[in-house]
């Protein structure tokens, strides 16, 4: 009995630290370091000012965002959006290019950026390039 009666006290002892251990197993608690490969999607509408001669790029004045493209709506307007082959296009619902886009059409460009270089991003001239993976015309902007 005395065996017995020592052996739960024992596994007593031993689970009263376990379970009022911290769940985060000595790991810091706080913000996650930036590392990795994450990337975020930025979303921007705006009106679409020109392409640049050699098609490689072209020139956006940004008036609405998502929450990761909130910081491009604070860098000086124009923006300049680059381009490459893998850019789709899309005006009235079907294929087309960047020489189809004309001046004051609203666009709505989509872009990825690495999430940890857009948050370390102090200023507007420190925000990381944007290569438009997607590119919508909505058509020329309504007159007011």
């Amino acid at each position: 009995m005395r065996k017995l009666i020592t052996l739960i006290l024992a596994a007593g002892a031993i689970a009263v630290p376990a379970a009022s251990a911290s769940p985060l197993h000595g790991k810091p608690s706080g913000p996650k370091p930036c590392h990795g490969k994450a990337v975020v999607t930025v979303v921007l509408k705006g009106t679409f000012v020109a392409a640049a001669p050699d098609g490689l790029s072209f020139q956006l004045n940004a008036n609405h965002a998502n929450r990761h493209g909130r910081p491009y709506l604070k860098a000086p307007q124009p923006l300049t959006i680059t381009v490459n082959a893998n850019t789709r296009y899309v005006k009235n619902g079907a294929a087309a290019k960047l020489s189809d886009l004309a001046a004051n059409d609203r666009l709505v460009v989509t872009s990825k950026v690495n999430r940890c270089t857009l948050k370390n991003a102090t200023n507007p001239a420190a925000l990381p390039a944007l290569t438009a993976r997607m590119v919508v015309d909505q058509g020329p902007a309504e007159s007011s």
